[in-house]
């Protein structure tokens, strides 16, 4: 049976960053506190509670996304200790290395809750990636690298992400994994796993009953559009309240690069300039 790599939580931007690499997804145990954790559970509460499913308008995007599971997007205007963990050092750093080569700036691609409730079957094995053309055009770059942390434990039960390490090393793109290649995202609540954009995965099947939260932080190559559309989860008024490298992150920037061999952009122009005009005051 196949199993992901558990690192300790005192581990390095190098070596989590080494094992994405060569297996496609690392585990890193009790990334966040106790405290960040229970604050952060608190902050969502309500909007779980309230949580009314959508209507995906096609049954393979229902049976994709979940019939049974709850998701939401744009946690920072919903949870204001988020910033923490979209912030954190360790996590950018990763990214830095993972992502930065290929874009210079990367952005937050998603913020979500993905909480798989008892029931729910398992969703089919895909990558990330793949919603970009440019995983087609640009064999072996990732476009993307996501992070879940663990809102409760996961449990092979309670629906733990399954993941191919591996796959994102295939060349051929129909190969379908063994069940002997999948391995089970199993962790401590406040842990965190890390997927490449090009790796195998998807939620696991849900028989205990017990919910499985996850805490999605993904970030994406810089000149693509990101998945979530962050302006309409967050105002101008609530930027001006953030350190400048979140607005970045979240695409209150222009985006331009013009350096080691990559030239990109201008980007994101506010009246032909750079959006931070609005936060001069800063």
């Amino acid at each position: 049976m196949a199993e992901i790599t558990h690192l300790p939580a005192d581990s390095p931007a190098s070596d989590i960053v080494n094992v994405i690499e060569e297996q496609g997804a690392v585990i890193v145990d009790d990334f966040v506190t106790h405290a960040w954790l229970a604050e952060f559970n608190e902050s969502v509460r309500t909007s779980i509670e309230s949580y009314t499913p959508y209507d995906y308008g096609e049954p393979e995007a229902m049976e994709f996304l979940g019939h049974n599971t709850v998701r939401l997007n744009g946690l920072v205007s919903k949870a204001s200790n988020y910033l923490d963990l979209m912030l954190d050092d360790r996590l950018l750093s990763v990214m830095d290395q993972l992502l930065g080569p290929n874009c210079g700036q990367y952005l937050l691609n998603s913020s979500e809750i993905i909480e798989i409730h008892g029931g729910e079957t398992a969703q089919e094995l895909h990558v990330d990636d793949v919603i970009w053309p440019g995983h087609f055009w640009m064999q072996g770059r990732m476009l993307q690298c996501n992070s879940m942390v663990g809102g409760t434990n996961f449990t092979r039960k309670n629906g733990a992400t399954c993941v191919v390490p591996g796959s994102h090393l295939w060349n051929d793109p129909d190969r379908i994994p063994k069940s002997s290649e999948i391995a089970h995202a199993t962790m401590r609540a406040g842990s965190i796993v890390f997927v490449g954009g090009k790796t195998l995965h998807g939620g696991g099947t849900n028989t205990s009953g017990e919910a499985r939260r996850a805490i999605v932080t993904s970030f994406v190559l810089g000149w693509l559009r990101t998945q979530e559309n962050h302006f309409l989860h967050t105002t101008v008024e609530q930027a001006r309240q953030w350190p400048a490298r979140a607005r970045q992150l979240l695409g209150y920037d222009l985006y331009s690069h013009y350096a080691d061999g990559l030239v990109a952009g201008p980007l994101g122009y506010y009246e032909y300039g750079s959006p931070e005009v609005l936060f001069d005051h800063d």
